[in-house]
C-alpha cells in the first residue's frame, strides 16, 4: 500500500466491517486494488492542489463506481450458484416416476404394440 494513502483507509474499512457484521474482513479488504487507489485519491483531494479537487474526485467516483459494479455481480454470481444448488439438491429429493411395464420397450427403442384399427 502507498505512503500516501488517505488517513483513514484503515478505519473506514474496520467501520464498514463492524456495520456489516463482517469484521475479519476489513483486513483483506486493505488488498482490494481500485479501493487502495480510490483512498489515494482521496488523500490527494484532502491534501492536494484545491485546482486539482475536482478531477481527482471525479476520478475517485469512477472507482467507486466499479467497485459497486464489482460487488453487485459478486451478489449475482452467488446467487446463480446458490439458485443451482437448491435445483440439485430438490432434484436429488424427489425419486423419478416408475417407469410402468408396457412402456418400458419403448423407451429402450425396441417398437411398441401399435393400436391398429380392427375392422367391425
Amino acid at each position: 500500500m502507498s505512503a500516501y494513502v488517505f488517513p483513514g483507509f484503515p478505519g473506514f474499512l474496520e467501520s464498514a466491517a463492524i456495520e456489516l457484521g463482517l469484521p475479519r474482513s476489513s483486513g483483506p479488504a486493505r488488498r482490494i486494488t481500485p479501493l487502495t487507489d480510490l483512498a489515494n485519491l482521496c488523500a490527494q483531494a484532502s491534501h492536494g492542489d484545491r485546482s486539482h479537487v475536482e478531477g481527482i474526485l471525479a476520478k475517485a467516483i469512477e472507482f467507486r463506481d466499479q467497485i459497486a459494479v464489482a460487488l453487485r455481480a459478486a451478489d449475482l454470481m452467488l446467487a446463480d450458484v446458490e439458485a443451482g444448488q437448491r435445483v440439485t439438491r430438490l432434484a436429488s429429493l424427489i425419486a423419478p416416476e416408475p417407469i410402468p411395464p408396457s412402456s418400458q420397450g419403448m423407451r429402450s427403442g425396441h417398437k411398441g404394440v401399435r393400436n391398429e384399427r380392427i375392422p367391425s
